[in-house]
């Protein structure tokens, strides 16, 4: 049930890719920094060229192309350049490509970032991209109560996890769990009337999150909206 967002013609998103965002930029932001050195010559070089590869195929997004095969050669040679590409590469493949080839991209992240909760939110990714939407379910309900009772600031994370579980509760028909998914992302996002967001969660994550779902007139509060109106109906 591969059902689209009610959005703008020109940005449709289908829940499966909203559920599958492994690592959104803002985190990988935060776990991962390329440490490229400053080699001269022939490998500074390689550097610029692996930089243009990736851009091209990252528009493109065919893992057939010239610019992959290129990539790939590049970063084989150079395997510092794992630490810059691994990350984009596996979420590009996970939720535009090809699923089953992602898995070495993400394993290798997750074991250079050694982060547990960003490790956690990863591996359901996969879990996804297998089909197991109820056991991904669990796993994201699971990370959300570790998250929620962690005294240190994992907003960010938390707050895709919280779309993460409306996403796959509406795949699963869990309406309840999906609206309390959307009511969640609201009060701790600020933006639900009358109703003061809890001070052991910060805004940012939250607004980070609306950024990257939020296009043109049309924003995630806006989307939300629109699924607890069908919700309650149902």
């Amino acid at each position: 049930m591969d059902e689209e967002l009610d959005l703008p013609k020109r940005v449709l998103y289908d829940w499966k890719k909203l559920a599958l965002y492994v690592l959104p930029a803002a985190i990988v932001a935060g776990i991962l920094v390329a440490k490229l050195g400053t080699k001269k010559g022939r490998a500074e070089g390689d550097y610029v060229s692996a930089t243009a590869a990736f851009t091209k195929w990252d528009q493109i997004l065919d893992q057939k192309s010239d610019e992959f095969a290129s990539l790939e050669r590049l970063v084989k040679k150079y395997p510092e350049l794992h630490a810059h590409y691994d990350a984009p590469i596996g979420q590009n493949l996970l939720a535009f490509i090809a699923p089953d080839k992602a898995a070495p991209y993400v394993e290798r992240t997750l074991k250079r970032t050694n982060q547990p909760y960003y490790s956690d939110y990863a591996r359901t990714s996969l879990k996804i991209s297998e089909g197991n939407y109820a056991e991904a379910l669990e796993e994201a309900s699971s990370l959300r109560e570790k998250i929620i009772e962690d005294p240190k600031d994992h907003s960010v994370l938390l707050a895709f996890n919280l779309m993460r579980i409306a996403t796959l509760s509406r795949e699963l028909n869990n309406h309840e769990r999906e609206l309390e998914a959307w009511r969640e992302i609201k009060r701790y996002g600020g933006w639900e009337e009358g109703i003061r967001n809890p001070e052991i969660v910060k805004h940012e994550g939250f607004k980070e999150l609306q950024k990257h779902f939020s296009v043109q007139e049309t924003t995630l509060l806006d989307y939300i909206q629109a699924r607890e109106e069908v919700l309650r109906k149902s």
